[in-house]
């Protein structure tokens, strides 16, 4: 009985383990070793708890030149009411935003964007509409973009091709006249390897993801990500790279697993010897 319970100790954990390991090998994208967790101090209002905090890295720009890329038409058509930022937390819609050369979809993104600034050490918040934003951009062998254009706003992604894998290299954000503060907020955080991914690969994290694109003003948020830019087969995404933040659910999962067969173990041998006690009674 002692081995059974040992058995049923170590199976679980192990599992978990081997689990955890084949998907790191086989999908676990790079991670910067600037991306930390961070929690945003001084706030009353809520914030996400589980995110991330892109700095600079040593990475060298690329820039998109002479591409004949075409841009990708929508039919959405943008008005001039600029939008207004609320106080209140809440989660952004995720939205489905394409590129394509020659009717080739050769960047594909589908992420809810929440833009936050910081005005008199008060939050305010705004979450992008897909319904509104046109998505347009081009691309290259070496380096692509896509920029998502909304009411009084934008928001810009590039991608670099480094032969093996690509990843976002700059990001730049415009927030521009806001009803309720009339202020534009600017901002470009430039050489980073960001969503760093396998060519041919899809990166994706349903973890909460902040950029701080402007220092202590500006910050934007990502939900729902799942990115591809280069070698895009047939308008879909290829295989998946889950980010290291949605890995971190598979500890605490493994854990009351394992605690769970252990109780039920003990319960068995606890009835077990209970039983054969009794029986032991009954003869004599």
């Amino acid at each position: 009985m002692k081995c059974l319970v040992l058995i049923g100790v170590l199976v679980p954990l192990c599992l978990c383990a081997s689990y955890a390991a084949l998907e790191e090998d086989a999908a676990l994208p790079y991670m910067p070793s600037t991306m930390t967790s961070i929690v945003k101090p001084n706030t009353t209002t809520p914030h996400p708890t589980t995110t991330t905090r892109v700095t600079n890295t040593t990475a060298q720009t690329v820039h998109v030149t002479n591409t004949t890329a075409t841009n990708l038409s929508t039919t959405h058509v943008l008005t001039t009411v600029p939008p207004t930022l609320t106080p209140n937390f809440s989660l952004p819609e995720t939205g489905q935003y394409n590129v394509s050369i020659k009717n080739a979809i050769c960047i594909k993104a589908t992420l809810g964007i929440q833009l936050f600034v910081k005005e008199h050490s008060e939050d305010f918040y705004f979450n992008i509409p897909p319904a509104k934003t046109v998505a347009s951009g081009k691309c290259g062998n070496l380096a692509s973009w896509i920029i998502l254009k909304f009411n009084s706003g934008f928001v810009n992604f590039t991608f670099v091709n480094d032969g093996k894998h690509y990843y976002v290299s700059e990001i730049s954000v415009a927030l521009n006249t806001m009803k309720n503060l009339e202020k534009n907020y600017l901002g470009t955080v430039k050489n980073i390897k960001l969503f760093k991914t396998t060519l041919g690969n899809s990166y994706k994290c349903k973890s909460k993801q902040v950029v701080d694109i402007s220092a202590n003003s500006l910050w934007i948020l990502l939900v729902n990500t799942q990115l591809q830019a280069f070698d895009i087969t047939g308008g879909k995404f290829g295989k998946v790279e889950e980010c290291f933040l949605d890995y971190r659910i598979i500890v605490p999962i493994c854990f009351g697993v394992s605690l769970f067969v252990l109780i039920i173990i003990v319960i068995v041998v606890y009835l077990y010897y209970r039983r054969r006690r009794f029986a032991g009674y009954q003869r004599i």
